[in-house]
């Protein structure tokens, strides 16, 4: 009897970085090096996609098609097909890639797709310059994952301020075989010094508590420094639970409908008020 001929894995690499041969896409490529099992790597430079912002329509969270006609549906098909994700974006004033953004305000697509890539491993590496000016990048790509469901291995930053620098620093090789090592693995990195529960690190402060800015999770930090959870955020979870924030969001037609004269009289007066400009 023949014995079954495992299918490669497909891994796709979403490179936030226009730059051809650049560090997002050199490091992505380096951790394919080291998944250990056979795969395809499928890439897709995401500043050369054609992504329109939202229209605010609603249509999408009543189930009726985008009315935008862009790439965001080859990026969901993409996201299906990959048994795992790497996410790769260089650091721009403080920010990743200004894609990831646009992208995320189309995020209400992605309820769309939730059952079918929720728990889908992923690595997530933040490439910077200067020495702590990373700013809000990291949240950026772990954001962006934890909403499309992914199952987040490690979100790791490394430093390449030259263009290909980050192939010939040994950290970043060493990072990146630790990462391609874990993809599929049951190995998981820590939270570091983020929220205890989604490893963010952007936090807001209630007194004496912290609330993650991610999962909005509450914790504290004890007299010898180490963090205390205290309740878990009610933002993710099954996506069962996600989707609730769908039917949340189809209760707003209702109750904008209900209340639809009283908020256009309110507006009116606003009308004529001030002179639009443009190019």
């Amino acid at each position: 009897m023949k014995s079954k001929v495992e299918k490669p894995k497909l891994i796709l690499g979403l490179i936030g970085s226009p730059r051809r041969l650049g560090n997002s896409e050199l490091i992505t490529k380096e951790i394919s090096r080291h998944i250990t099992i056979p795969h395809t790597l499928r890439l897709i430079r995401l500043p050369s996609l054609n992504i329109l912002p939202c229209k605010a329509c609603y249509g999408c969270i009543m189930d009726n098609p985008c009315p935008q006609n862009d790439d965001m549906g080859f990026i969901l098909e993409e996201l299906v097909r990959a048994d795992a994700v790497i996410v790769a974006s260089p650091v721009y004033f403080l920010g990743a890639n200004a894609i990831f953004k646009k992208i995320l305000d189309r995020g209400f697509l992605f309820f769309d797709i939730l059952h079918r890539v929720y728990k889908k491993p992923s690595v997530l590496v933040n490439l910077y310059g200067m020495k702590g000016r990373i700013g809000a990048a990291p949240h950026t790509l772990l954001t962006f994952a934890s909403f499309l469901g992914l199952d987040v291995k490690a979100s790791v930053d490394l430093h390449a301020a030259m263009p290909g620098e980050v192939i010939i620093d040994p950290h970043s090789i060493n990072a990146a075989k630790r990462l391609g090592e874990m993809l599929f693995s049951k190995k998981k990195a820590g939270t570091g010094s983020g929220c205890p529960f989604c490893g963010c690190e952007f936090v807001r402060m209630k007194r004496r508590t912290f609330i993650c800015a991610l999962c909005h999770g509450k914790f504290s930090i004890d007299k010898e420094g180490l963090r205390i959870k205290i309740k878990e955020g009610d933002l993710f979870g099954t996506p069962e639970h996600r989707l609730l924030h769908k039917e949340w969001l189809k209760g707003m037609k209702d109750r904008f409908l209900a209340s639809r004269k009283e908020i256009l009289r309110a507006a009116q007066q606003y009308k004529d008020v001030g002179k639009w400009i443009i190019p």
